[in-house]
């Protein structure tokens, strides 16, 4: 369509566009377990006139127009196939498929690998196989010398009678003849050791000192020791040696092996006496990091303590605090001795003291200089580390007491470094004496980074002198359009006179001679041409518009709904509903223009409910539902609504009702009618029954009236009733209880009541030990009451026979362990004798309940 100021002209031609060809290859595997025969077929949308096939093995393309061809791989490895499918129109789409020649991937697994002859040995193989394949026959050799056994299972077993090792394999064959073998690792089988005996070369050792046992056993090749400490450890070798790290008598177990079958464990004591020697140490305060604290966590019987500081001060002999000189490394030793056995241990560590000094003669530099900072004075510990809070910025580096960095940040920086000698040590932050001043020009200004061509581009200018003492001197812009520059502080907006990429760039110079540059980028992109036909247009459902776009660049039509084009000049609209398509045209460089068109769309519509039958149990409610939402709604009858105008009102019919809802538009161009039908169902009725007391553990029965309309019943809870879904239950009264009957009726409706069965409250329920024993043998070690029907223990107290309190406790549950007395009174085991209890408690009805008695504590 070409457009004139008085006129327009129209032409139209056809393009025929062909699908996309989308081949597909098939084929009947795409793994083989040796060189062989693939067969393959191609599947393709459109009438395809070649068919050309790459089988990745440099064979060479076979082209053919038949659809199915077959291939020889004749060597291992992975091959990428490659169709071409080709139409008549010369048009052509690929597929790929990968193909694998490879040896069959087998695995298996032996058990057990080794123990006690005869030993039944399980042997398992597993194998990966191509498609349509199977394993004709598993063959197994044993390596004992026995004829090899041949199965179709991937499992058998075998039999080792004779002492020694064997190295067994599996050899796998397939329907296509493929073989491949696995070596199972060695397996080794022998008899239990005899003749064994262990001991310790010394069986009384300090805890300083290192144990060493032997294990000796006929045929054993291994021992599997177990030092008593919570340490194990499988050693081939007679001899092995352990370091105790606690003190007192251990039990060694040892059990000898032959071929993994286990002969008698031996064992014996050893006794670790002495001393061991351990102490910790931490900075006592960290404003005085000379001082630190000793904590002694020497274990024996420590008869003498005696510290050694490293730094020449005389040695002490308690937990101590102690100020070292302010720089050096102290070997600091704790010996600790028994004077009963002449054990002696030592324990020692370096402690590092320093005075570190941060040293930078710089005192003011200009932006964009480095500067040094080290450490002068400093700790000789090489695992210290440092973080440098220096220029604005906050670098670690490991182990280098230096840092040299450029000062890119404007300010006047106090620094400092922190140093870290370990967890013991407080951090050690040691400050600059003196502030740095990076000084010169503060360059900002702001502009937009892209603007569409004819634009012009505002910069505003916001440099500052970074001292305001100071000044800039010179200003420098260049605007990327021309060699010269603008002197001023304050340009003037830019008009770019061609759409392209251009960097502004201002330099400031301060009276220091400071210098620094900022550059910044803007793209001026050029601007689409776009005009849309109609503006506004008007459809009934069902019908289509045409919609023209004259445009110079990309365009996208949006949205996509109902449009035949998202990208054509000229689109068929056929909207459902009214839609405003808006037209964006946009340039390579991303400059848009947008315009639209507003197409009304008038529609019928069908009245539908969102359920059409609903059953309701006597005196409920539903809410009524009906879409569309946006109409005019009447409903009727109006006998039981909440209101007949709106679209969800509440039901509450006196009997099965079908209401009907109207829906019109508001033109009037379409009405709808729907229908809800709400059916009413019979309620069931119950009734459980007075609440009644019974004596515990006695016999009960729950005789409830039911209307006739029941289908179902369920008690809860049903722990101690004979059933949970009988209308007539019984059950044995072990605690007083509420029990709830919910019936349903024959047409789901439900209904609920409840009976409670109380514990008739007497002293016979509170039942009490007449002895414990406080053994810790997990058996009878407690003494508290055990009762049936009682809600709470109101005091619980033990006598002596003196009448002296040994333990009490109030307003507890009982049968509660936590609550019980332990046969100690502050701590103190008591006497095997006799003691009095006086309890009172409250039933669960209320009533109050006192009981004493005797009991015996038995040791």
């Amino acid at each position: 369509i070409a457009t004139f100021p008085q006129g327009a002209l129209e032409i139209e031609k056809t393009i025929f566009i062909t699908p996309t060809i989308n081949p597909n290859i098939i084929f009947d595997r795409n793994y083989i377990c040796q060189p062989g025969v693939i067969n393959f077929s191609a599947s393709s949308n459109g009438t395809i006139s070649n068919y050309d096939w790459d089988f990745g093995d440099e064979s060479g393309v076979v082209s053919t127009p038949a659809s199915a061809t077959s291939h020889t791989f004749a060597a291992y490895g992975s091959y990428t196939v490659i169709l071409k499918a080709i139409d008549a129109g010369g048009c052509f789409g690929q597929d790929t498929v990968k193909i694998d020649v490879k040896k069959i991937p087998v695995s298996a697994t032996v058990s057990p690998p080794s123990g006690c002859i005869p030993a039944n040995v399980s042997f398992t193989a597993n194998d990966t196989l191509p498609l349509n394949s199977t394993v004709s026959s598993y063959s197994w050799d044993f390596g004992d010398g026995s004829s090899p056994v041949s199965t179709t299972s991937n499992t058998t077993s075998h039999s080792y009678v004779t002492v020694k090792s064997y190295r067994p394999n599996v050899t796998i064959t397939t329907s296509e003849g493929c073989v491949d073998t696995f070596n199972f690792p060695f397996v080794a089988y022998g008899t239990p050791p005899s003749n064994a005996v262990a001991y310790a070369k010394d069986s009384l050792i300090c805890g300083s000192q290192t144990a060493v046992f032997v294990a000796k056993a006929t045929n054993a090749n291994s021992y599997f020791w177990d030092f008593g400490d919570g340490i194990n450890k499988s050693v081939t070798d007679t001899l092995v040696d352990h370091k105790y790290t606690t003190l007192g008598v251990k039990t060694v177990k040892v059990t000898p092996y032959f071929n993994g079958c286990a002969g008698a464990t031996k064992s014996f004591q050893i006794e670790i006496t002495g001393v061991i020697a351990l102490y910790q140490f931490l900075n006592k305060n960290c404003p005085d990091k000379t001082v630190f604290s000793f904590l002694n966590y020497s274990s024996g019987n420590i008869t003498s303590t005696l510290w050694e500081f490293g730094d020449g001060t005389p040695s002490a002999s308690t937990n101590i605090v102690h100020n070292y000189p302010p720089m050096g490394e102290f070997i600091t030793k704790l010996t600790v001795s028994d004077v009963v056995t002449g054990c002696v241990d030592t324990f020692s560590q370096i402690i590092y003291t320093a005075t570190p000094v941060l040293v930078n003669t710089d005192t003011s530099i200009c932006k964009n200089t480095n500067t040094t900072f080290t450490i002068a004075n400093n700790y000789t510990n090489t695992d210290a580390t440092y973080t440098w809070n220096v220029m604005g910025k906050i670098v670690s580096t490991g182990l280098f007491p230096t840092i040299t960095l450029n000062s890119n940040i404007l300010g006047s920086f106090n620094n400092f470094v922190s140093i870290r000698n370990g967890a013991q040590y407080c951090r050690d932050t040691v400050y600059l004496d003196h502030p740095i001043l990076v000084r010169g020009p503060y360059l900002d200004f702001t502009q937009p980074a892209n603007i569409c061509f004819g634009d012009s581009v505002t910069i505003i200018n916001n440099s500052k002198p970074f001292v305001p003492a100071e000044t800039v001197s010179l200003w420098y812009w260049n605007y990327g359009n021309s060699s010269s520059n603008d002197t001023v502080f304050q340009p003037l907006p830019v008009q770019y006179n061609a759409p392209r990429s251009y960097n502004v760039k201002l330099t400031g110079i301060d009276i220091n001679g400071c210098r620094d540059s900022l550059i910044s980028r803007v793209t001026v992109n050029p601007l689409p041409f776009l005009q849309v036909l109609p503006g506004t247009d008007t459809l009934c459902r069902g019908r289509s518009d045409s919609l023209f776009a004259y445009h110079s660049d990309s365009i996208l039509w949006s949205p996509s709904t109902r449009l035949s084009c998202t990208t054509c000049d000229t689109v068929i609209a056929n909207p459902t509903v009214t839609t405003q398509y808006y037209v964006t045209a946009t340039t390579p460089f991303n400059c848009s223009i947008q315009d639209s068109i507003l197409v009304n769309v008038i529609q019928p519509f069908t009245a539908t409910p969102l359920l059409n039958t609903q059953y309701i149990c006597q005196g409920e409610s539903v809410t009524l539902d009906m879409d569309p939402k946006d109409k005019i709604i009447i409903w009727s009858p109006a006998a039981g609504l909440s209101n007949v105008n709106i679209y969800n009102p509440v039901a509450t019919p006196a009997q099965t009702t079908t209401y009907t809802a109207t829906l019109a538009d508001s033109t009037g161009c379409f009405t709808s009618s729907a229908d809800i039908t709400i059916t009413l169902k019979t309620n069931p009725t119950v009734e459980a029954g007075p609440n009644r007391v019974v004596s515990y553990s006695s016999p009960f029965n729950i005789v409830p009236l039911y209307s006739s309309n029941i289908a179902s019943y369920l008690w809860t809870p049903s722990a101690f009733l004979n059933c949970s879904n009988c209308p007539n239950p019984s059950g044995i009264a072990l605690n007083s209880e509420t029990y709830t009957i919910k019936v349903t009726s024959d047409s789901g409706c439900t209904a609920t009541d409840a009976i409670t069965i109380n514990i008739e409250c007497k002293a016979a329920n509170i039942l009490m030990p007449k002895a414990f024993t406080p053994n810790n043998d997990n058996l009878n070690d407690f003494y508290y009451p055990i009762t049936r029907g009682i809600k709470t223990v109101l005091q619980f107290t033990v006598f002596n026979r003196e009448g002296k309190i040994m333990y009490q406790a109030r307003n507890f549950s009982p049968n509660d362990k936590t609550f019980a007395w332990d046969g100690n009174f502050k701590g103190k085991k008591q006497s095997a004798t006799a003691y009095v209890y006086v309890m009172e408690a409250l039933c669960e009805q209320g009533e109050k309940l006192t009981k004493s008695d005797s009991f015996l504590l038995l040791r």
